[in-house]
């Protein structure tokens, strides 16, 4: 409840008003007579009161409240239109909490009676729970000591004592007896507490002990002078306690909250506010500093063929190697606040490095050169010897970014651009680079639309007997032609879906648009052939890649034998066990699979004998220059000896001219593909061709 005092009826009533319409109850009073009255008979928990009242006024009135029991600590708001000087200090000076002058702004009066109340609870709140303290350790006499002012002796418990280890005890009522032990500065800074709670003064700090034994802790003291009726300090009564535990465990937990716990280098916080700290100074002095955006390659490889217990070894040998390719004059890691460390793990395998007055751009580059050196060293782990490189990009302040937001950004850009480029180098940030992101995300935008509001198509190119000339089969081919962009290249979409995951629903809408096209093709009463579908690695991995298929197959109703999947060598070699057990689900189905763009990758042929394959498709890299280079001429017949030698079919794409299909022929490859027959061509164009004459005997 609020006592409203004011002999201003209006101003009562308004206040009054406000005050109940915000959620509290409110009794008035006049005078300071009344309001005297009504504070002795009801419990307030907050006083509005008027300066300027009849009888007696609002100053006398908080005096004599603030010289209650229950009035000590109350909360009292002083009204008035006075706003001298004069009339704050004599409203303070009484006890006032708060001093608000007229007219009254009722909203702002609102707000500053629930901060009074609120900061008159946390204030409650906080003496009720060091008066629990105070009686648990006094109860307990726990460390307990009484300092006797006027006789300057000294009464401390056994167990503080024991605190303080083995003394002489001629030295244990003597006040300042104990100081030798106390180390240096802290001895200092507890002798002049130890003076001014002589003069009256409460202290409570902590301080490093040496004991007898020779080993150091720390102690934290709590001292109350006490009073007697003439104002006099006549002891002090203190408590003792051994806090080294606590104190390890604060700064454990300082360390945690500032440092990555696999490497014990920055993390990403610390790294932020040293980044903040770096860029203010560097901006004031003129200098330059560089932030280096590591990115391990291919630790995920290493983590799913080792495990994590050997990454998270991997990532500890990181950040050593990192932490000595650095200069000295630039390597300031330590635990000392006084310090600021240049090398951060933000998290998973990205690193970043920050290099401070920089003379040159080129001393970034440099380190980053010894940094890719350093990190390309074989490492051995667990009796594994491993090669773990890194990808960095460069931005230099100011050059690059005058804030850590867009200086992180750049950087982040020249990091990917460095993976672009091949991996275990590093790359500096340029504009291009930006407007490539921005086209990216743009990119992305794009794409992400695309397949809702139906901008992707189909386009077939024909797989023709060589012998005969007949269109065997047919290769679905994603064509996007976007309403701006225009007709947008695979080239350019397909990494960016890899990378966004769109892949994985444009891949399914793929399959069922070539099994619904099929099926429309069969219902016209056209000779359908079978159709091959290109899957990504990602949608080979998909969890929803079998239930797809067979929804697609099953909704159109088409026989599985004319759906054919296409994938390519990295997508089955990758986890070869896994991809065991998909293929042979696939060809459970009644599938038949191909692997695409044959040669270009990493097979095992112990491996690629085991799986349930039906074709292998020649590369066109391989085609292109046949029959000319002899080096492509070998290793198509050696892909051919293969194939015939597993009884597996072959197409050869990107057959061109009559030479390559002649020199095909001659080596008795079966199927081929390419504009020699046939550009890929719309559903409609396409359908024309499945209703012609054999053409391309």
């Amino acid at each position: 409840m609020i006592l409203l005092v004011d002999d201003d009826v209006m101003v009562r009533l308004m206040a009054a008003e406000a005050l109940i319409a915000s959620g509290f109850e409110v009794m008035e009073a006049a005078d300071g007579e009344q309001a005297l009255e009504l504070f002795d008979r009801h419990e307030f928990s907050l006083v509005l009161l008027d300066v300027s009242l009849g009888g007696i006024d609002g100053f006398e009135v908080c005096r004599q409240m603030r010289e209650r029991p229950h009035g000590r600590s109350l909360p009292i708001i002083m009204l008035t239109a006075m706003d001298d000087t004069h009339s704050i200090d004599s409203a303070y000076s009484l006890g006032a909490t708060d001093f608000v002058t007229k007219p009254l702004n009722w909203t702002l009066l609102v707000y500053r009676v629930r901060y009074a109340l609120r900061a008159a609870h946390t204030v409650a709140d906080l003496e009720t729970s060091e008066r629990r303290l105070a009686v648990a350790q006094r109860v307990a006499r726990l460390g307990g000591w009484l300092w006797h002012v006027d006789e300057d002796r000294c009464e401390r418990s056994k167990i503080c004592l024991d605190l303080w280890g083995d003394t002489p005890g001629s030295l244990h009522e003597v006040p300042f007896g104990l100081l030798s032990r106390v180390l240096s500065p802290d001895r200092q800074h507890l002798r002049e507490a130890m003076e001014r709670a002589r003069e009256g003064e409460p202290y409570q700090m902590s301080f490093r002990v040496q004991r007898d034994e020779g080993t150091v802790v720390t102690l934290y003291e709590q001292a109350l002078p006490v009073r007697d009726e003439f104002g006099r300090v006549v002891r002090i009564e203190g408590v003792t306690q051994d806090v080294t535990e606590r104190e390890q465990a604060q700064r454990r937990i300082r360390f945690l909250a500032y440092h990555d716990s696999l490497t014990g280098l920055a993390n990403r916080q610390m790294f932020r506010e040293m980044l903040d700290h770096t860029l203010a100074r560097s901006q004031r002095t003129g200098s330059r500093c560089a932030l280096l955006y590591l990115d391990l390659d291919r630790l995920k490889r290493i983590n799913d063929s080792y495990g994590h217990t050997l990454g998270d070894q991997i990532l500890r040998e990181v950040a050593t190697r990192l932490i000595a390719s650095i200069r000295s004059a630039d390597l300031v890691a330590h635990d000392d606040s006084l310090h600021e460390e240049v090398v951060a793990r933000l998290g998973g395998d990205e690193f970043t490095v920050l290099l401070t007055d920089l003379s040159r751009a080129e001393d970034a580059a440099r380190v980053a050169a010894r940094i890719c050196a350093e990190l390309g060293r074989p490492l051995q782990v667990a009796h594994v010897e491993l090669v773990v490189t890194a990808s960095i990009g460069i931005a230099i302040f100011p050059d690059n970014g005058a804030d850590p937001e867009t200086l992180l950004r750049h950087a982040d850009m020249a990091m990917y651009a460095a993976k672009q480029r091949g991996r275990n180098t590093y790359e500096f940030f340029t504009e291009a680079m930006q407007q490539q992101a921005v086209e990216r995300l743009s990119l992305e935008q794009d794409l992400a639309r695309a397949l809702e509001s139906g901008q992707f198509s189909l386009h077939y190119q024909p797989q023709v007997d060589a012998g005969s000339g007949r269109i065997v089969s047919a290769e679905a081919l994603l064509r996007w032609e976007h309403p701006q962009r225009g007709m947008v290249s695979p080239v350019q979409f397909i990494p960016v879906a890899e990378e966004t995951g769109l892949i994985v629903p444009l891949g399914e809408w793929v399959v069922l648009t070539a099994c619904r096209q099929m099926a429309e093709w069969r219902q016209a009463g056209l000779p359908v052939v079978p159709v091959a579908v290109n899957l990504s690695a990602h949608n080979f991995r998909s969890d929803s890649l079998l239930t797809s298929i067979a929804h697609a197959l099953e909704s159109t109703g088409l026989p599985s034998s004319y759906l054919h999947v296409e994938l390519t060598e990295s997508a089955v070699m990758q986890e070869p066990e896994a991809a065991m057990k998909t293929l042979g689900a696939l060809k459970a189905i009644g599938l038949k699979l191909s692997i695409d763009d044959f040669g270009t990758g990493y097979s095992s042929l112990s491996t690629l004998k085991q799986f349930p394959i039906d074709l292998l498709k020649i590369d066109r890299s391989f085609v292109r220059d046949l029959p000319e280079d002899g080096s492509s001429a070998s290793i198509v017949e050696a892909i051919l000896a293969l194939a015939n030698a597993l009884g597996l079919g072959v197409v050869a794409e990107g057959v061109e001219t009559a030479a390559q299909r002649d020199f095909l022929c001659s080596r008795r490859c079966g199927l081929m593909q390419g504009y020699l027959f046939s550009k890929p061509l719309p559903a409609d164009g396409f359908a024309g061709l499945l209703g012609a004459v054999p053409r391309y005997a």
